[in-house]
């Protein structure tokens, strides 16, 4: 995983994932991309309420709703 590659948002939320989790982000960039596999293991690790937070923010700065 290059952090050139992430934008601002993964490589921030990237940067505050426990060790565990960020060698888990890498080993699923094999499969995916690099800003989805931080946000997949973002996700995994987030309760209910977390998570349609952050899938909200996401939607509101990609597509502006």
């Amino acid at each position: 995983m290059n952090p050139e590659n992430l934008s601002a948002d993964a490589l921030t939320i990237f940067n505050n994932l426990p060790a565990e989790l960020q060698r888990q982000a890498i080993a699923l960039c094999e499969s995916h991309s690099e800003d989805e596999a931080v946000y997949l293991i973002a996700l995994r690790n987030m309760n209910e309420r977390e998570r349609r937070k952050f899938l909200f923010r996401l939607s509101r700065n990609r597509w502006g709703l």
